[in-house]
């Protein structure tokens, strides 16, 4: 298992063996029913075989994983998303892997994110999933996707997972999952944008950016007071961007614990949790107006022209500024910080991850192939510009893209810092719990509840989703 401060998995060969053993066992029962029904054995002729293998459907449905003429194993690949960007990403990507790996078929599968997040329930239900997903962490606990994850460990070398940074491995929490399910492709950590022309109106200096909560509420102060604008926006317009990138990142600051423990009851009923929401009380007279009405899009572009001081966002916000400023944002007239500390001083930040499963035991070792590619330092980098992704490994920045200081900013943090994301990787109804959470998170931002209130009901309701689930 995976779990915050743990070691990275120690690698086990005997998957290997049991691969093998299967494609023995495979081979020995399609010999005898080609002997069955054509009365030749298996070494009689080599084209015999084929035509054999191409005329039983039942044994090419059993195994999945050639084609019966080349022996190709073939697979099926998902990286959900727009499909231009797939398309330019993904197609080189597969057609150098096929070069390097003949005996590997690799299909592209085209799907929006919102397509897939209605589909895949069923598609693992039906088995008619793809052997090699990318997907978020967050759903590796989905009892429709639990038993099908195959577990990569087995076919990955130790020196695979060593350059994959120890804190993005502490966020990645499988829980009651044996072993390394998921390999993270990209990890984006919550960071402090703010509007340096907004800030020298204010009379804050613009190259020293707030570094601890009392000088994020005194920034938030004087910008509301004397610059005339918001100080920070909130996004409170769904129960997961308030809960990920605002509550709850104070929360998991203050209480060094994720929001919600390995029985899926809340953590955060605590005095250090309490001071986190006391904090968001303290600053929720320099939010924005009418605060349930944006999210992160609708705050970017008040950032960008000065309505808004500050806001907390992750790497996906850079497109939009710099589609306004230009590719060096170092330049321009927005600042990228790192995440305030907590009174504690413990470095510790917001984040969330991407990355690749395998989900078919019959095709899992060229699907480890597949996702060993896919994570190598020339190709995950294309991954990354084509989305905007911070970099994962330091020699991304010898790319002209990545040689600014404020794509340094996101890799430090998650190269240095302590790491906690989403609601707990331990449900497998994340959902349920945002929803359960967002009004009482909404009324206390709109100052309609306490912070002991709030604090109070939103335990009872994370208590509750939990007793429904069991």
């Amino acid at each position: 298992m995976l779990a915050a401060g743990s070691d990275k998995p120690a690698i086990q060969r005997e998957g290997m063996v049991k691969v093998m053993k299967k494609k023995i066992i495979s081979l020995i029962l399609l010999c005898t029913l080609v002997f069955s029904t054509t009365l030749w054995g298996c070494g009689s002729s080599k084209d015999t075989a084929a035509d054999s293998a191409d005329t039983s459907k039942e044994a090419s449905d059993e195994t999945e994983t050639t084609d019966g003429k080349g022996g190709k194993t073939k697979i099926t690949v998902l990286r959900p998303g727009d499909q231009e960007k797939v398309e330019a990403f993904m197609e080189p990507a597969i057609e150098q892997f096929e070069k390097d790996n003949p005996d590997i078929d690799v299909e592209i599968m085209y799907e929006s994110w919102a397509g897939w997040i209605q589909k895949y329930p069923t598609s693992f239900e039906a088995g008619t999933q793809p052997d090699v997903i990318f997907w978020w962490d967050n759903k590796m606990n989905d009892s429709s996707a639990h038993e099908h994850l195959v577990k990569l460990d087995d076919y990955l070398s130790e020196d695979f997972f060593s350059q994959i940074p120890d804190s993005v491995w502490n966020l990645v929490n499988t829980s009651g999952l044996d072993g390394t399910y998921y390999v993270p492709s990209s990890v984006d950590t919550a960071v402090l944008y703010y509007n340096k022309e907004v800030f020298e109106a204010a009379g804050l200096d613009p190259e020293a950016p707030p570094a601890t909560w009392d000088e994020l509420l005194a920034a938030a102060k004087a910008i509301k007071e004397k610059a005339g604008v918001p100080g920070i926006g909130v996004p409170a317009i769904t129960g997961s961007e308030v809960l990920e990138e605002f509550v709850g990142m104070f929360i998991n600051q203050a209480t060094d614990a994720p929001i919600l423990d390995d029985k899926s009851m809340p953590l955060f009923d605590t005095d250090e949790g309490l001071e986190a929401v006391k904090f968001v009380e303290q600053l929720v007279p320099y939010v924005q107006d009418s605060p349930t009405e944006y999210g992160r899009g609708e705050l970017r572009p008040l950032l960008r022209d000065g309505g808004v001081g500050m806001l907390i966002d992750g790497p996906w916000g850079v497109a939009a500024y710099t589609a306004a400023f230009g590719e060096n944002l170092d330049e321009s007239k927005i600042g990228i910080a790192k995440i305030p500390l907590a009174p504690n001083g413990k470095e510790i930040a917001w984040a969330g991850t991407n990355g690749w499963i395998a989900t078919r035991d019959e095709t899992a070792e060229a699907s480890a192939k597949l996702i060993e590619y896919l994570m190598s330092p020339e190709v995950i980098i294309e991954h990354h510009l084509a989305y905007g992704s911070a970099p994962l490994y330091e020699s991304e920045f010898d790319n002209p893209s990545f040689q600014y200081d404020f794509w340094k900013v996101f890799y430090d943090e998650a190269q240095d810092y302590k790491l906690y994301g989403m609601i707990g990787k331990d449900s497998a109804t994340p959902a349920a719990y945002y929803t359960a959470l967002e009004e009482v998170w909404q009324q206390l931002i709109l100052g309609q509840l306490s912070a002991e209130d709030a604090l109070k009901a939103a335990a009872e309701a994370a208590e509750g989703v939990t007793s429904r689930n069991q």
